[in-house]
C-alpha cells in the first residue's frame, strides 16, 4: 500500500467527514476489486468484504496495534465520485476490529464504489482509508430457441417438440477475480452454458457462446434454466423458461435477472 498527502479532488470529495483536508493522509487499496485487502501502512492493517448479499454491504477492517481506531465511513461511487451511502461503524474492542455495513440502493447495485474510512492511530493521527468495492455480478444473457424437429399432440395432454436449436451468448462481468459461475436448476435437460460444463470458477469475466440441437427425449413442456453468478459482494442470478407445446413456435414464457 502506499500512503500519500490528499490531493483537491479527494479533499472535496471526501469533506463528509467534515474537517479540515490536510489533516490525514490516504491510505489506499491496491489489491483492486477483492475480497480481502492487505495495507502496509496507516492504522489498519486489512479489510475484508463480508456480506452474503449485494442489498447488505457489510465490511470489517482489522487495526493495527492498540489505540487505534476508526470512528466513520461513506461509500461512494467509483465512477463518478458520487455519494452512496453513510455506514454504521463498531468497535470490537477485545478483537482489534471494526465492523460495517449499510443497506445499498437498487440503482447502485452493480456499480463499482470505493468505501472511504476514517481512522486513527495511536498517536492520533488522522488517516483516510480506502477500500475498493466491486459491484455485484454482471450477467448479459441473450438466448433463443427455434424448433428443430417433429411437433407431437398428445391426447388429454401438452404437446411438444421433439428438439430444438438453441443459439445462446451468455456475457459474464463478475467485477472482481474470486468469482463463479453455476447452473441451478434446469430439470434434468444440461446444456453445458459455461464451455460445456455446468459451472466455471473462479474467474473474472468471460463470453459463452453455444449453437446446438437439444432432443427432447423426456417429453418436456418446457426448457427450464436458472444460473447464478457470485462475487465477494452478492450474486445476480438469470432465469430462463421457454414453452415447448406451441406446435408453431418456441416462446419465452419467463425471463428474469435477479441481483441479490
Amino acid at each position: 500500500m502506499k500512503t500519500l498527502s490528499l490531493s483537491l479532488a479527494a479533499a472535496a470529495l471526501f469533506s463528509a467527514f467534515g474537517s479540515q483536508a490536510t489533516a490525514y493522509q490516504n491510505v489506499f487499496d491496491t489489491d483492486g476489486y477483492e475480497r480481502l485487502t492487505n495495507y502496509t501502512s496507516g492504522p489498519v492493517s486489512s479489510a475484508l468484504l463480508t456480506g452474503e448479499f449485494a442489498h447488505n454491504f457489510e465490511a470489517q477492517l482489522v487495526l493495527r496495534g492498540e489505540g487505534a481506531y476508526c470512528d466513520s465511513a461513506n461509500l461512494y461511487s467509483a465512477k463518478d465520485g458520487s455519494h452512496v451511502a453513510n455506514l454504521g461503524v463498531k468497535t470490537i474492542a477485545d478483537r482489534n476490529t471494526v465492523e460495517m455495513g449499510v443497506a445499498i440502493p437498487e440503482a447502485a447495485l452493480t456499480d463499482k464504489k470505493v468505501l472511504h474510512v476514517s481512522c486513527y492511530n495511536a498517536a492520533g493521527d488522522w488517516y483516510n482509508v480506502l477500500v475498493n468495492v466491486p459491484g455485484a455480478p454482471v450477467v448479459d444473457w441473450q438466448i433463443e430457441l427455434t424448433p428443430a424437429g417433429d411437433f407431437v399432440h398428445q391426447p388429454y395432454s401438452y404437446g411438444y417438440h421433439t428438439a430444438y436449436h438453441i443459439s445462446s451468448r451468455l456475457t459474464v462481468d463478475n467485477q472482481n477475480n474470486d468469482a463463479r459461475c453455476s447452473v441451478l436448476a434446469d430439470r434434468g435437460v444440461s446444456l453445458g452454458l459455461f464451455h460445456g460444463e455446468d459451472r466455471k470458477g473462479p474467474f473474472h469475466s468471460d463470453v459463452f457462446t453455444l449453437d446446438t440441437v437439444v432432443e427432447n427425449k423426456a417429453k418436456h413442456p418446457v426448457l427450464y434454466q436458472i444460473l447464478e453468478c457470485e462475487n465477494a459482494v452478492g450474486k445476480t442470478m438469470a432465469v430462463k423458461v421457454f414453452n415447448l407445446t406451441d406446435p408453431n413456435s418456441i416462446y419465452t414464457y419467463e425471463d428474469q435477472l435477479i441481483v441479490k
